[in-house]
């Protein structure tokens, strides 16, 4: 992996967020020329700012909806690879803000793919979209990547067109260059401070003893650790970019256990003292929601290599030492990404 992305020249967009932190983090250690572009991000304290990236890397601050600035930035920059993680990621909030979600995860993908039409030094694109893409009929041995696209509420459809203009892009400008999309359930690790999620939920729940409200206790998903969906992402880049005409293509990545909200938040009260209450939500969020990830095991070589109480438990201990044993959060951080990837290595 290191060998692969030495000194190349990688765009990400969505840098600043959790997932964009992590893979930053990554390609950095591993000698790539990171380029971020992103907007500020809304929760502090952030990843990516407590890991002082901002000094690794080449900073863009800006939003994807701005077409002339993204052209801007391919024009200068000339990226040989892109990895697009920018997007309005919670599902609540496209309910309160549709048209916001739209321009963002549609429109944005849209500047992207088009101002890249003129990178000549371009050879991979990744859009990474949503396990939500699907058009859910509660399939319980997991949708793959054949399943017919949907979206019930803003968010997942949004992310389903993403997913369509980008395939559209690809077979009618694209054909020489590696492009791919990957679809992943719900992510764990440590770091994540965004709104409406369970993990930092049940973190702030803790460290300031406050109840909070659980919506959907029952509901099951396939969470993985960061580090296993990234190895996926970087895996399948790798491989688009050597060889587009047989990796471009829709990918799952995800691990095969299910687990519940509730299993979560018993796992969880191993490390911190939870304190919840279940409290219903008109809103639509599906009860099930599970991907199948063999064609990335049989055609990419891809795994999941953190079971479910390990993810818990490295999550747990990353906020445990930020907020009670104040090491260096960037050596911490960098010492467990490298016991994963020692991990890959045999």
């Amino acid at each position: 992996m290191k060998r692969f992305y030495k000194n190349k020249k990688i765009l990400i967009t969505g840098h600043t967020g959790f997932v964009g932190s992590w893979l930053t983090l990554w390609l950095s250690n591993s000698g790539a020329e990171v380029i971020g572009f992103s907007l500020n991000p809304p929760s502090k304290p952030y990843l990516y700012r407590i890991l002082n990236l901002e000094d690794k890397i080449t900073n863009i601050r800006g939003d994807i909806r701005n077409r002339n600035k993204v052209e801007s930035i391919i024009k200068e920059y000339r990226p040989e690879i892109v990895m697009h993680l920018a997007a309005q990621p919670i599902l609540l909030k496209s309910y309160e803000e549709p048209i916001n979600t739209y321009l963002t995860n549609v429109i944005g993908t849209l500047n992207l793919l088009e101002a890249n039409r003129k990178n000549d030094n371009l050879k991979a694109i990744l859009n990474v979209t949503s396990d939500k893409v699907y058009e859910n009929v509660k399939q319980r041995k997991g949708y793959v990547e054949e399943n017919k696209l949907g979206g019930y509420d803003p968010y997942s459809s949004s992310k389903s067109c993403s997913e369509i203009v980008t395939n559209a892009y690809k077979n009618s400008f694209y054909n020489e260059i590696g492009v791919a999309t990957a679809r992943a359930g719900n992510i764990i690790g440590g770091g994540d401070w965004g709104e409406n999620r369970l993990v930092p939920g049940l973190v702030e729940s803790s460290i300031n003893k406050k109840r909070i409200f659980i919506r959907h206790p029952k509901s099951i998903r396939p969470w993985t650790h960061i580090f296993d969906i990234l190895n996926g992402y970087l895996t399948l880049t790798n491989a688009a970019y050597n060889n587009p005409e047989k990796y471009s293509d829709s990918w799952n990545f995800s691990t095969k256990y299910r687990k519940s909200v509730r299993d979560v938040i018993n796992e969880f009260s191993k490390y911190f003292k939870i304190n919840y209450k279940i409290k219903a939500d008109v809103r639509h969020e599906e009860d099930i929601l599970l991907l199948n990830s063999v064609k990335a095991r049989r055609l990419l070589g891809w795994k999941s290599k953190v079971g479910f109480e390990e993810a818990v438990r490295l999550t747990a201990e990353w906020y445990n030492n930020f907020y009670n044993n104040r090491k260096d959060i960037y050596e911490y951080s960098v010492g467990q990404l490298a016991k994963f990837e020692k991990g890959l290595n045999g």
